[in-house]
Protein backbone atom coordinates (compact mmCIF):
# COMPACT_ATOMS: atom_id res chain seq x y z
CA UNK A 1 0.00 0.00 0.00
CA UNK A 2 2.54 2.27 0.86
CA UNK A 3 4.53 1.73 -2.14
CA UNK A 4 1.34 2.40 -4.72
CA UNK A 5 1.01 5.49 -2.38
CA UNK A 6 4.57 6.73 -3.25
CA UNK A 7 4.93 5.60 -6.90
CA UNK A 8 1.29 7.90 -7.96
CA UNK A 9 2.88 10.49 -5.68
CA UNK A 10 6.03 10.63 -8.03
CA UNK A 11 3.66 10.49 -10.84
CA UNK A 12 1.57 13.29 -9.72
CA UNK A 13 5.14 15.29 -8.52
CA UNK A 14 6.09 14.45 -11.65
CA UNK A 15 3.09 15.80 -13.87
CA UNK A 16 2.07 18.89 -11.43
CA UNK A 17 5.83 20.46 -11.48
CA UNK A 18 5.94 21.16 -15.11
CA UNK A 19 2.57 22.49 -15.13
CA UNK A 20 3.01 24.88 -12.15
CA UNK A 21 6.52 26.09 -14.10
CA UNK A 22 4.08 26.70 -16.88
CA UNK A 23 1.56 28.50 -15.24
CA UNK A 24 4.61 30.78 -13.33
CA UNK A 25 5.78 31.50 -16.83
CA UNK A 26 2.53 32.19 -18.13
CA UNK A 27 1.82 34.72 -15.47
CA UNK A 28 4.88 36.18 -15.93
CA UNK A 29 4.37 36.59 -19.85
CA UNK A 30 0.78 38.41 -18.74
CA UNK A 31 2.51 40.58 -16.28
CA UNK A 32 4.92 41.39 -19.08
CA UNK A 33 2.82 41.92 -21.64
CA UNK A 34 0.03 43.72 -20.15
CA UNK A 35 2.50 46.59 -17.93
CA UNK A 36 3.97 47.05 -21.57
CA UNK A 37 0.61 47.90 -22.99
CA UNK A 38 -0.53 50.18 -19.91
CA UNK A 39 3.29 52.07 -20.58
CA UNK A 40 3.60 52.09 -24.53
CA UNK A 41 2.45 54.92 -26.22
CA UNK A 42 0.17 55.50 -29.39
CA UNK A 43 -2.61 57.06 -31.53
CA UNK A 44 -4.67 57.04 -34.18
CA UNK A 45 -3.65 58.74 -36.66
CA UNK A 46 -3.49 62.59 -37.64
CA UNK A 47 -6.10 63.14 -41.16
CA UNK A 48 -6.31 66.96 -40.96
CA UNK A 49 -5.04 70.08 -39.98
CA UNK A 50 -6.02 73.61 -39.07
CA UNK A 51 -6.10 74.71 -42.59
CA UNK A 52 -8.67 71.89 -43.20
CA UNK A 53 -11.38 74.27 -41.07
CA UNK A 54 -9.76 77.69 -42.33
CA UNK A 55 -7.02 78.70 -39.54
CA UNK A 56 -3.25 79.69 -40.60
CA UNK A 57 -0.83 77.75 -38.25
CA UNK A 58 2.74 76.51 -38.71
CA UNK A 59 4.47 73.05 -38.49
CA UNK A 60 6.88 73.50 -35.27
CA UNK A 61 9.31 70.91 -33.23
CA UNK A 62 10.42 71.43 -30.15
CA UNK A 63 13.18 69.72 -28.31
CA UNK A 64 12.15 68.32 -24.81
CA UNK A 65 14.95 68.17 -22.07
CA UNK A 66 15.25 65.05 -22.32
CA UNK A 67 15.88 65.10 -25.94
CA UNK A 68 12.90 64.04 -27.72
CA UNK A 69 11.08 65.82 -30.90
CA UNK A 70 7.83 66.71 -30.40
CA UNK A 71 5.47 67.46 -32.86
CA UNK A 72 3.13 70.84 -32.77
CA UNK A 73 1.20 73.70 -34.71
CA UNK A 74 1.55 76.89 -33.75
CA UNK A 75 -1.64 79.27 -34.45
CA UNK A 76 -0.46 82.71 -33.98
CA UNK A 77 -3.22 85.39 -32.96
CA UNK A 78 -3.08 88.99 -31.76
CA UNK A 79 -3.22 88.58 -27.96
CA UNK A 80 0.43 88.83 -25.61
CA UNK A 81 -0.49 85.87 -24.26
CA UNK A 82 -0.40 82.15 -25.44
CA UNK A 83 -1.80 78.89 -24.23
CA UNK A 84 -0.36 75.49 -24.88
CA UNK A 85 -3.35 72.74 -25.68
CA UNK A 86 -2.94 69.14 -24.52
CA UNK A 87 -4.62 66.01 -25.41
CA UNK A 88 -5.65 62.94 -23.32
CA UNK A 89 -3.91 59.35 -24.12
CA UNK A 90 -4.06 57.41 -27.40
CA UNK A 91 -5.22 60.41 -28.83
CA UNK A 92 -3.12 63.82 -30.48
CA UNK A 93 -2.97 67.36 -31.59
CA UNK A 94 -6.06 66.59 -33.74
CA UNK A 95 -8.14 65.80 -31.00
CA UNK A 96 -7.83 69.22 -29.09
CA UNK A 97 -7.82 71.71 -32.20
CA UNK A 98 -11.76 72.29 -31.30
CA UNK A 99 -10.33 73.68 -27.79
CA UNK A 100 -7.36 75.30 -29.95
CA UNK A 101 -9.90 76.99 -32.33
CA UNK A 102 -11.65 78.70 -29.75
CA UNK A 103 -8.65 80.13 -28.29
CA UNK A 104 -7.13 81.44 -31.28
CA UNK A 105 -10.27 82.79 -32.36
CA UNK A 106 -10.67 84.98 -29.23
CA UNK A 107 -7.07 86.19 -30.51
CA UNK A 108 -4.43 83.70 -28.20
CA UNK A 109 -1.20 82.44 -29.74
CA UNK A 110 -1.87 79.12 -29.34
CA UNK A 111 0.57 75.82 -29.36
CA UNK A 112 -1.05 72.54 -29.87
CA UNK A 113 1.53 69.87 -29.34
CA UNK A 114 1.27 65.73 -29.55
CA UNK A 115 2.90 64.18 -26.30
CA UNK A 116 5.43 62.10 -26.80
CA UNK A 117 4.62 59.01 -28.33
CA UNK A 118 1.45 60.10 -29.64
CA UNK A 119 1.12 61.78 -33.00
CA UNK A 120 4.25 62.70 -34.85
CA UNK A 121 6.25 63.20 -31.36
CA UNK A 122 9.05 60.69 -30.71
CA UNK A 123 8.69 58.17 -28.19
CA UNK A 124 7.52 55.12 -26.81
CA UNK A 125 6.62 54.88 -23.13
CA UNK A 126 3.28 57.05 -21.48
CA UNK A 127 3.86 57.82 -17.77
CA UNK A 128 0.54 59.16 -17.08
CA UNK A 129 1.57 63.17 -16.90
CA UNK A 130 5.03 62.68 -15.14
CA UNK A 131 7.66 62.96 -18.31
CA UNK A 132 4.92 64.44 -20.72
CA UNK A 133 5.08 67.26 -18.18
CA UNK A 134 8.56 67.48 -19.80
CA UNK A 135 6.67 68.34 -23.77
CA UNK A 136 4.45 70.97 -22.40
CA UNK A 137 7.79 72.96 -20.54
CA UNK A 138 9.45 72.42 -23.87
CA UNK A 139 5.85 73.85 -25.58
CA UNK A 140 5.92 76.88 -22.77
CA UNK A 141 9.76 77.50 -24.02
CA UNK A 142 8.59 77.49 -27.60
CA UNK A 143 5.65 80.13 -27.24
CA UNK A 144 8.28 82.63 -25.26
CA UNK A 145 10.94 82.60 -27.51
CA UNK A 146 8.46 84.71 -29.62
CA UNK A 147 8.82 88.43 -28.99
CA UNK A 148 4.53 89.01 -29.73
CA UNK A 149 4.20 87.15 -26.32
CA UNK A 150 4.79 88.03 -22.61
CA UNK A 151 2.90 85.25 -20.81
CA UNK A 152 1.73 81.48 -21.51
CA UNK A 153 -0.95 79.24 -20.03
CA UNK A 154 -1.95 75.58 -20.22
CA UNK A 155 -4.93 73.35 -20.83
CA UNK A 156 -4.78 69.79 -20.82
CA UNK A 157 -7.22 66.66 -21.22
CA UNK A 158 -7.11 63.83 -19.51
CA UNK A 159 -3.68 62.46 -19.55
CA UNK A 160 -2.55 65.83 -20.44
CA UNK A 161 -4.34 67.43 -17.74
CA UNK A 162 -1.99 65.36 -15.38
CA UNK A 163 1.02 66.67 -17.82
CA UNK A 164 -0.39 70.64 -17.83
CA UNK A 165 -0.35 70.20 -13.38
CA UNK A 166 2.74 68.69 -13.66
CA UNK A 167 4.28 71.12 -15.60
CA UNK A 168 2.76 74.32 -14.15
CA UNK A 169 4.53 72.52 -10.69
CA UNK A 170 7.54 72.71 -12.26
CA UNK A 171 7.72 75.90 -14.27
CA UNK A 172 6.47 79.22 -13.05
CA UNK A 173 6.68 80.57 -16.09
CA UNK A 174 3.03 79.05 -16.62
CA UNK A 175 0.85 81.67 -15.26
CA UNK A 176 -2.93 79.74 -16.17
CA UNK A 177 -3.88 76.26 -15.78
CA UNK A 178 -6.53 74.87 -16.54
CA UNK A 179 -7.35 71.18 -16.13
CA UNK A 180 -10.20 68.86 -17.75
CA UNK A 181 -11.68 65.52 -16.98
CA UNK A 182 -8.14 64.29 -15.29
CA UNK A 183 -7.51 62.37 -12.36
CA UNK A 184 -6.36 63.51 -9.01
CA UNK A 185 -3.45 60.51 -8.79
CA UNK A 186 -2.48 57.72 -10.55
CA UNK A 187 -3.40 55.34 -7.62
CA UNK A 188 -6.93 56.81 -7.19
CA UNK A 189 -6.89 56.15 -11.11
CA UNK A 190 -5.61 52.60 -11.18
CA UNK A 191 -8.17 52.30 -8.44
CA UNK A 192 -11.27 53.35 -10.10
CA UNK A 193 -10.37 52.50 -14.05
CA UNK A 194 -8.22 49.48 -13.68
CA UNK A 195 -10.75 47.07 -15.23
CA UNK A 196 -12.21 49.63 -17.87
CA UNK A 197 -8.51 49.69 -18.72
CA UNK A 198 -7.52 46.08 -19.05
CA UNK A 199 -10.84 44.08 -18.89
CA UNK A 200 -9.28 42.14 -15.84
CA UNK A 201 -10.36 42.18 -12.07
CA UNK A 202 -8.57 45.11 -9.85
CA UNK A 203 -7.62 42.16 -7.69
CA UNK A 204 -4.67 41.09 -7.16
CA UNK A 205 -4.03 41.98 -10.35
CA UNK A 206 -4.06 45.63 -10.03
CA UNK A 207 -1.03 45.86 -7.54
CA UNK A 208 0.94 43.22 -9.28
CA UNK A 209 0.79 44.98 -13.17
CA UNK A 210 1.73 48.47 -11.34
CA UNK A 211 4.31 47.39 -9.84
CA UNK A 212 5.33 46.11 -12.71
CA UNK A 213 4.74 49.27 -14.51
CA UNK A 214 7.05 51.38 -12.23
CA UNK A 215 9.93 48.98 -12.95
CA UNK A 216 9.54 49.66 -16.71
CA UNK A 217 9.16 53.50 -16.31
CA UNK A 218 11.48 53.84 -13.32
CA UNK A 219 8.89 55.34 -11.75
CA UNK A 220 6.51 54.95 -8.37
CA UNK A 221 3.11 55.23 -8.27
CA UNK A 222 3.31 58.03 -5.45
CA UNK A 223 5.22 60.07 -8.13
CA UNK A 224 2.29 60.95 -10.22
CA UNK A 225 -0.63 62.68 -8.50
CA UNK A 226 -1.87 66.06 -9.17
CA UNK A 227 -3.43 66.61 -5.97
CA UNK A 228 -0.03 67.02 -4.41
CA UNK A 229 1.40 68.92 -7.51
CA UNK A 230 -1.64 71.58 -6.60
CA UNK A 231 -0.93 71.81 -3.23
CA UNK A 232 2.80 72.66 -3.18
CA UNK A 233 3.29 74.48 -6.47
CA UNK A 234 3.50 78.43 -6.29
CA UNK A 235 -0.16 79.52 -6.68
CA UNK A 236 -1.26 80.79 -10.17
CA UNK A 237 -4.97 80.86 -11.08
CA UNK A 238 -6.53 77.04 -12.04
CA UNK A 239 -9.54 75.85 -13.41
CA UNK A 240 -10.62 72.15 -13.03
CA UNK A 241 -13.78 71.12 -15.60
CA UNK A 242 -15.00 67.64 -15.01
CA UNK A 243 -18.17 65.37 -15.94
CA UNK A 244 -20.80 64.33 -13.18
CA UNK A 245 -21.45 61.25 -15.01
CA UNK A 246 -17.75 60.79 -16.14
CA UNK A 247 -17.33 56.67 -15.40
CA UNK A 248 -13.15 56.50 -15.76
CA UNK A 249 -12.54 58.74 -13.38
CA UNK A 250 -15.43 59.66 -11.26
CA UNK A 251 -16.21 63.31 -10.51
CA UNK A 252 -14.65 62.58 -6.68
CA UNK A 253 -11.02 63.20 -8.62
CA UNK A 254 -11.78 66.91 -9.72
CA UNK A 255 -12.99 67.05 -5.63
CA UNK A 256 -9.72 66.29 -4.81
CA UNK A 257 -7.98 68.36 -6.76
CA UNK A 258 -9.94 71.07 -6.04
CA UNK A 259 -9.55 71.14 -2.61
CA UNK A 260 -6.00 70.41 -3.03
CA UNK A 261 -5.50 73.38 -5.38
CA UNK A 262 -4.58 76.89 -3.59
CA UNK A 263 -6.47 79.99 -4.53
CA UNK A 264 -7.14 81.36 -7.22
CA UNK A 265 -9.18 78.35 -8.23
CA UNK A 266 -12.32 77.41 -9.96
CA UNK A 267 -14.25 74.20 -9.90
CA UNK A 268 -17.13 73.57 -12.87
CA UNK A 269 -18.98 70.03 -12.79
CA UNK A 270 -20.63 69.62 -15.91
CA UNK A 271 -23.99 67.07 -15.50
CA UNK A 272 -25.06 64.58 -17.80
CA UNK A 273 -21.17 64.76 -19.27
CA UNK A 274 -19.25 61.56 -19.37
CA UNK A 275 -15.65 61.10 -20.13
CA UNK A 276 -15.03 63.76 -23.09
CA UNK A 277 -14.03 66.83 -24.00
CA UNK A 278 -16.04 69.81 -21.65
CA UNK A 279 -16.29 71.48 -25.48
CA UNK A 280 -19.70 69.10 -25.93
CA UNK A 281 -21.03 72.25 -23.81
CA UNK A 282 -19.64 74.58 -26.04
CA UNK A 283 -21.02 77.47 -26.05
CA UNK A 284 -20.95 77.37 -22.18
CA UNK A 285 -17.42 76.29 -22.40
CA UNK A 286 -16.08 79.19 -24.81
CA UNK A 287 -17.33 81.41 -22.44
CA UNK A 288 -16.14 79.79 -18.84
CA UNK A 289 -12.35 79.22 -20.45
CA UNK A 290 -12.12 82.66 -22.13
CA UNK A 291 -13.41 84.18 -19.07
CA UNK A 292 -10.81 82.68 -17.14
CA UNK A 293 -7.79 83.20 -19.39
CA UNK A 294 -8.73 86.38 -19.39
CA UNK A 295 -8.92 87.59 -16.03
CA UNK A 296 -5.92 85.19 -15.12
CA UNK A 297 -3.48 87.41 -17.87
CA UNK A 298 -5.21 90.26 -16.72
CA UNK A 299 -4.03 89.93 -13.05
CA UNK A 300 -0.92 88.39 -13.42
CA UNK A 301 1.04 91.16 -14.27
CA UNK A 302 0.57 92.39 -10.75
CA UNK A 303 -0.49 89.64 -8.82
CA UNK A 304 0.83 86.73 -9.19
CA UNK A 305 4.68 86.67 -10.47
Amino acid sequence: MRETIYRWSKRILFVSLPLLLLLILLGAYMVDYYAKALTTAGSWPITGTPADIGIAYEEVTLITSDGLKISGWYLPGNKPYGVVVVHGIWANKQAVLPIATILSEAGYQVLVIDLRGHGFSEGDQQSYGYYEALDVIAGVDYLLTRPEIDEVGVIGYSLGGSAAVRATALDERIKALIVESSFSSLRNAVKDSFSQHTGLPSWPLAAILVRAAEDKLGLSVEQISSSKALATMKPRPVMIIHGEEDQLFPVEHANEMYEAAQEPKELWILKGLAHEYPIAYQAEYSKRILEFYEDAFGRSGYQWQ
